[in-house]
């Protein structure tokens, strides 16, 4: 009998706590509460305006205006008087000055000048400086901040994109690409023809003088691996019209042509978000090609979003029946990729601007200063939105589903995704635009690291009645001989107290 009982105790005491702690999930603490706190829609960024005019009065009265008249919901907008040395009277005095080129990240300018070429009332500068004159209207300096350095609606419509993606409208849908750490760059030189013509081209060479120094300035929001393919004997798939322009793509063709051509540009071959410049050589019988823009316009080249762009360089009869060489024009071609690349980072150019407004012409295919503002801010709000939003949702599907793994890895991912989402927001917040980007990118990071982390799915697919029907086989035929044990005690308990009652 006490055989029987000692057998029961183990079982009690060691067996079934022994069994529960083993067959536990591992579950780290997650800090609940904080993941739902996170705003994803709600984006604080503080700018500072610098301003400078010849008379004090002048800039007090601007500052005021400025307050009434540019009213946002994302910018903090905060505007200190500013001096500049009397020594200095044009705007080309305040380019070279040095020590006036020190405008932070994500910061403006507003000099006052007294003669500005062309007749411009205000001239955007390569860097954060605005220049405009005594007899600017403030409704115009309002417009070209708002519409060229603060672009509000471009960070609402990111914003939007993510959190509700099928709300944006096909107009307001960016062509730029989504958020990622690193990318490939592939450029494709296609001759659909080569027998009869004969591309020469030194691509390595001009995609170091022309591209490499776009992608060194823009390092800080992500890095980009460059790689370049020939292709031959490949068309785009579809039949282009014969018409008095030649030959014509219409742009809605464009689905048709991307969909086969991607297959053979070899873009699996890495995890990395790949963008594809294509040059494409057009054969001798369907040349001059052409795409036509929903406005009836021919262009060479066209944006596919978010996936790349493609532009057409046509032989001419000499290439094709005498056989000379076609030669690239590089610059020409490059500009025209640099441009597409600016495009599918976000930047555009403004080609709609005001008559009375200036703009630097720009150098080497690199951002101006404010358009890598622009950059760096629409970067950060992007990976703090998706990092916020991909925390919500995962602490959701942990919380809803029990049998998901939560090792301290992920748990230390997701708290480093929470911390950097606060501090990238509060310098957002404190006009540290530079920090603000470095913080997003290690939140989107941690938060997509805890996401995909495959540990996640071990225990997933293994419901409870699956561990019943696993786990009973293999105890039953153990705590059938328990079970009778317990009998067994319990009437030698009962019984023999009742016995001896009798007996006294």
């Amino acid at each position: 009998m006490w055989a029987a009982i000692s057998f029961a105790v183990m079982l009690i005491v060691i067996g079934i706590p022994l069994w529960w702690k083993t067959t536990e999930v591992e579950r780290a603490f997650l800090p609940y509460d904080e993941i739902y706190k996170l705003k994803p829609s709600v984006v604080n960024i503080q700018m500072k305006v610098f301003i400078h005019c010849q008379y004090p009065s002048r800039t007090n009265a601007l500052i005021g205006d400025l307050k009434n008249m540019l009213m946002t919901d994302i910018y903090d907008l905060v505007y200190t008087p500013f001096k500049i040395n009397n020594e200095i009277e044009t705007y080309l005095d305040i380019e070279n000055d040095e020590r006036l080129n020190n405008v932070t990240y994500g910061n403006i300018l507003l000099v006052e000048v007294h003669h500005l070429p062309q007749r411009y009332k205000v001239l955007v500068s390569n860097k954060r400086i605005i220049y405009f004159t005594p007899e600017t209207s403030n409704h115009l300096i309002v417009e070209v901040m708002r519409d060229w350095h603060l672009r509000e609606s471009d960070l609402k419509t990111k914003i939007k994109s993510i959190i509700v993606p099928q709300s944006v409208q096909e107009s307001e849908n960016l062509d730029s690409l989504r958020a990622a750490l690193n990318y490939d760059m592939v450029f494709t030189i296609i001759n659909s023809n080569p027998e009869n013509v004969k591309l020469v081209w030194d691509i390595s060479t001009d995609i170091k003088r022309y591209i490499k120094p776009l992608l060194d300035q823009i390092s800080a929001v992500s890095l980009h691996s460059l790689k370049s393919q020939w292709l031959y004997f490949i068309d785009f798939g579809v039949l282009p019209e014969k018409n008095s322009n030649g030959y014509t793509l219409p742009l809605s063709q464009l689905p048709h042509i991307i969909t086969p051509l991607e297959k053979k540009l070899g873009s699996g071959i890495s995890k990395n978000p790949c963008v594809h410049l294509i040059l494409y050589t057009s054969s001798c019988d369907q040349s001059p090609l052409s795409f036509v823009s929903p406005t009836g316009r021919l262009v060479n080249s066209m944006i596919s979003p978010q996936w790349g762009g493609v532009q057409i360089i046509n032989p001419s009869q000499r290439n094709c029946k005498e056989g000379e060489e076609l030669k690239v024009d590089s610059k020409k071609i490059m500009a025209v990729f640099v441009s597409q690349i600016h495009t599918l980072l976000g930047i555009q150019d403004n080609n709609k601007r005001n008559p009375l407004v200036g703009l630097f012409n720009s150098t080497g295919g690199t951002l101006r200063d404010w358009e890598l503002d622009k950059l760096y801010r629409i970067r950060t709000v992007e990976q703090i939105t998706s990092a916020s939003l991909t925390l919500q949702s995962l602490s959701k599907l942990l919380g809803e589903i029990s049998n998901i793994v939560i090792n301290e890895d992920v748990a230390s991912s997701i708290n480093d995704a929470i911390k950097y989402v606060k501090l990238a927001s509060n310098s957002l917040g404190n006009s540290k635009l530079d920090e603000a980007l470095n913080y997003s990118r290690v939140a989107y990071q941690a938060a997509e690291t805890a996401f995909s982390d495959p540990s996640l799915l071990a225990l997933l697919y293994f419901p409870d009645d699956q561990k019943y029907a696993v786990y009973i086989p293999l105890f039953l035929p153990i705590m059938i001989p328990v079970l009778m044990s317990l009998k067994k005690i319990q009437m030698w308990v009962f019984y023999g107290t009742t016995k001896v009652n009798v007996i006294s």
